[in-house]
């Protein structure tokens, strides 16, 4: 040691001793030979089973070298509880007298100054040799301990060299602070392994909900690893297969510190839809009800089951549709909408499964995809799925239990995988009873079933009229008296007739505050204060409208054309309210 170590050593003695009287110990008390066994030594072996497999791996190496210098090896925790050793025999006899075996604590406050217990204190390699222990019955020990440092700076433990101060070996303290650098190291790769693992976790599980199709490929360009997306294209049994350049995806290569090629990944271009679809943010509101389906059909994004939407027109049943594609994982193929009211039942096949060449008169000669093959991989909308006649229903039933489509005009079927989403204002189970919807169909089109709240159900018609102005009209608002007039108007047409209302109103005011002659509302007579004050049928617009319904159909003899003309209601919203509000003769 030089002049400045030596005076440094001793200064970090005398500072211990210091501790040592401070805690009450003398130099000729009899060790403290209290030793932890049991339970609790089993829970601080527990505790420190990683340190003590890396330190054993290390210790093994060195064994007969310990053994042969007369040495013992120990390893310590942060507490200054021994926890392994290894060492000379004749040696560890000796060291059993002062308790220098595992289970015994070497904390400067129950043995004094100690190698083991200065480095716990000052954090750092130290030597307490002969006379330097405290305790006058440690004097015949020699003894060199460096700390072990975790990855992120806590003290971990102790390593410690002891044997005869006969035996002193000038190289101890160096091979103390190598062993626990080597143990550091260890501890450090462990670590670096177990992040390594974490961010791999974290990666698949970012390409697994990624929406755009992704591989991993190998140096052979065989297929390791493909996300959901990238597994409904190529197939389940698409990993282990060679990648040969399949049309869309784009392929970049990956390269270690040598430059040399080691994986690839593909990824498949985006396709871009020429119009924006809607996405939950764009539905406005903040009625408790809305948020409430809209938090439904979000959670329902990240399935692959079958959406029915259900609520009257104008709820905006296809907002909610798009933006369920537009956050699933299929948001990356085609959104088909099918209007199943509009098309003829002549040619709903055709339109839905697509034809061959010359499949009938008039028909293109090329043939046609239809709807569902268009929709391949992504998601169809059959809006109005109430309207579809019951031969379509067999067909389309027929296609959702083989999950195969046979063209108009064609002996071969072809297999699609889309989601489905469908939607109707019509009241099913009475469909179904009255033997115009098939229940079988109904099944399994109700997967998760979203039922809308219609305009006047909701608590923020005047929140939702500002949004809409602020699209339609920046410049335009609403006074007091025509934000009243629009709270408790019925909304027939829902957010539809909302919608055409406001364009109107701002129209007629110039873009500036529309009052309420420029609201040009179909049926002013039927506000909810109105129903209210006309039948005096409690407090809420249900109360009201049971109490209309009933004297509507008390008035007609329960003749539901009748009832429905007299309420200038459809006849399937009057037996859906009838049934909703149980309604009897």
């Amino acid at each position: 040691m030089s002049v400045a170590e030596v005076r440094n050593h001793s200064e970090i003695v005398t500072n211990s001793w210091k501790r040592c009287q401070q805690h009450g110990l003398k130099p000729t008390d009899a060790a403290d030979d209290q030793s932890l066994t049991g339970k609790r030594m089993d829970e601080i072996l527990k505790e420190n089973a990683l340190l003590i497999r890396h330190a054993s791996q290390i210790f093994g190496k060195m064994e007969y070298f310990i053994k042969q210098s007369g040495q013992a090896t120990l390893l310590i925790d942060a507490c200054g509880n021994i926890i392994y050793s290894v060492g000379d025999p004749d040696f560890s006899k000796r060291a059993v007298a002062v308790q220098l075996q595992v289970g015994a604590n070497w904390a400067e406050n129950r043995k004094g100054t100690n190698a083991i217990g200065v480095a716990i204190n000052e954090r750092i390699p130290v030597r307490v040799h002969a006379s330097e222990h405290y305790c006058q019955m440690n004097h015949f020990l020699t003894c060199a301990s460096s700390p072990v440092f975790g990855p992120t700076g806590e003290l971990l433990g102790v390593i410690n060299f002891s044997s005869r101060q006969e035996n002193f070996n000038a190289f101890s303290l160096a091979l103390a602070t190598m062993v626990a650098e080597a143990l550091q190291n260890h501890l450090l790769i462990e670590e670096s392994k177990k992040e390594h693992l974490i961010t791999l976790k974290e990666l698949e599980c970012l390409a697994k909900h990624n929406p755009l199709p992704l591989l991993s490929l190998d140096h052979e360009n065989t297929i390791i690893r493909a996300n959901q997306a990238a597994l409904r294209i190529l197939g389940k049994d698409a990993v282990g297969k060679a990648f040969s350049g399949i049309e869309g995806f784009s392929v970049e290569r990956i390269h270690d510190h040598r430059q040399k090629v080691w994986r690839s990944v593909a990824v498949q271009k985006q396709v871009i839809n020429v119009k924006r679809l809607y996405h939950f943010s764009d539905i406005a509101g903040s009625c408790p009800a809305i948020l409430e389906k809209k938090e439904l059909a979000h959670k329902a994004a990240s399935t692959e089951f079958p959406v029915l939407l259900l609520g009257e027109s104008g709820t905006g049943k296809e907002l909610f549709a798009q933006s369920i594609h537009t956050a699933s994982l299929r948001s990356n193929h085609s959104f088909i909408a099918v209007n199943c009211s509009a098309i003829p039942e002549s040619l709903i096949e055709s339109e839905l499964f697509g034809y061959e060449r010359g499949a009938f008169t008039g028909a293109n000669r090329e043939g046609n995809a239809g709807k569902f093959e268009a929709a391949h991989n992504g998601t169809i909308f059959l809006d109005e799925i109430g309207d579809m006649s019951l031969r379509a229903q067999a067909a389309l039933l027929r296609v959702l239990q083989e999950r195969t489509i046979t063209p108009v005009g064609s002996v071969k079927s072809k297999p699609i995988d889309v989601r489905i989403i469908a939607a109707t204002h019509k009241n099913l189970q009475t469909e179904i009873r009255e033997g115009r919807f098939r229940a079988d169909l109904y099944y399994r089109l109700k997967g998760i079933q979203i039922t809308l709240p219609s305009l006047r159900e909701r608590s923020d018609i005047v929140q939702l009229a500002a949004h809409l102005l602020q699209k339609q009209a920046p410049n335009a608002c609403l006074s007091e008296e025509a934000a009243r007039m629009l709270a408790e108007y019925a909304w027939p047409g829902n957010i539809r007739e909302l919608n055409s209302v406001l364009i109107q109103a701002a129209f007629l005011a110039d873009g500036g505050t529309i009052r309420p002659e420029h609201l040009q509302l179909e049926h002013k007579d039927r506000t909810e204060r109105e129903i209210r004050a006309a039948g005096d049928y409690g407090h809420s617009l249900k109360d009201a409208e049971i109490a209309a319904i009933k004297k509507a159909l008390a008035a007609t003899g329960w003749n539901m054309s009748k009832a429905a003309h007299l309420l200038e209601i459809g006849r399937t919203t009057l037996y859906r309210k009838i049934e909703e509000y149980k309604i009897t003769m």
